[in-house]
Order: structure tokens, then C-alpha cells, then sequence
């Protein structure tokens, strides 16, 4: 959601330039290209089972929406490191694809949309997933991290069976 009502950030009218000087502009792509390299990183970072939990601020959280369980929460540094942790003894990688990105910013505030798709083996099966995260972001000590990473999953099921089943 957007920052001052219910619309959907992907919905609001791109204004991130308007009435912006040059230099304000400079800042606001470099703040936009930050974001997106963050986002990137975490989907490298996951690929190759390693923490993404300095990507987030102490405060930070992941939240997980999957069909058909419960919502699962990791929230504060301690939790966070013990999330991410389950990584690096994965035998299995998720492959994050992150994509179609959204980005608005305020200051050292932003707030963020992205599209997920994911590969991955789950009890030996070849998975497909696909989803979207709605992020939260602050700039904290001259660098943008995760405040919150909200992501839905619309579908998981193996590749072999498709999501056409599944979708609504």
C-alpha cells in the first residue's frame, strides 16, 4: 500500500521526479538503483544459501504468506539471524527470480512491490512459486535495508502439475 492511503503502490501515479531539482533527481535514481541492487542481492544471497539477515534493519522483519498455512514472522535481529540461518545447511536452494520492481521514496523512508518467482526442490520434488513482496525500506548509516519483506505466495506446487490447478 501506498504510504498515505489504501491504494496499492502499484496503482498510485509515478511522481517520484515532479518538482524535483536535477540534483534531487540524481539522488532519487540513486536511492531507486540502491533499492533494486538490494533486492538483488537478497535473491543472490539466497540462491547461494547465504544470511541474508544484515540485509535488514535490527528491527527488521520477514513475514511469509503462503496458500493454505498459517503466516509465519521473523522479527528483530535475534530471529532474523535464525531464519536466514536454515540457508547455509539447505540442501536445496531456493532460486528467487525478483522482478517488476515499484519504489516510492520519502526521505530516508521507502516503500516497495516486487514480483517473485521461485524454483526450488521441496521433498525431492521440482517446485514453482510465484508471488510478491511488499517492502518496507530506511536508510540506515548512508545505505537502504529492509525494514519489513512481506511476501505472498500465490502458488506452490510441483512443476510437473503446473499452478493452472491452484490459480483463482
Amino acid at each position: 500500500m501506498s504510504a498515505d492511503s489504501q491504494t496499492p503502490l502499484y496503482r498510485t501515479k509515478f511522481s517520484a521526479f515532479d518538482n524535483k531539482t536535477l540534483e534531487q533527481r540524481i539522488q532519487e535514481l540513486a536511492d531507486r538503483d540502491e533499492i533494486r541492487e538490494l533486492t538483488a542481492r537478497y535473491a543472490h544471497s539466497v540462491a547461494h544459501r547465504t544470511s541474508v539477515a544484515d540485509l535488514f534493519t535490527d528491527d527488521g522483519a520477514f513475514i511469509i504468506r503462503m496458500p493454505g498455512q498459517p503466516v509465519h514472522e521473523s522479527r528483530g535481529r535475534e530471529q532474523l539471524v535464525k531464519e536466514y540461518a536454515k540457508l547455509e545447511v539447505s540442501a536445496d536452494p531456493a532460486l528467487p527470480m525478483i522482478h517488476n520492481h515499484v519504489i516510492a521514496i520519502s526521505g530516508d523512508e521507502g516503500q516497495g512491490i516486487c514480483s517473485v518467482e521461485i524454483r526450488v526442490a521441496d521433498n525431492g520434488k521440482s517446485m514453482i512459486a510465484s508471488g510478491y513482496y511488499e517492502d518496507s525500506f530506511r536508510r540506515e548509516n548512508g545505505h537502504w535495508k529492509f525494514v519489513v519483506r512481506d511476501v505472498t505466495i500465490f502458488h506452490w506446487v510441483p512443476i510437473q502439475e503446473g499452478w493452472a490447478k491452484t490459480a483463482k
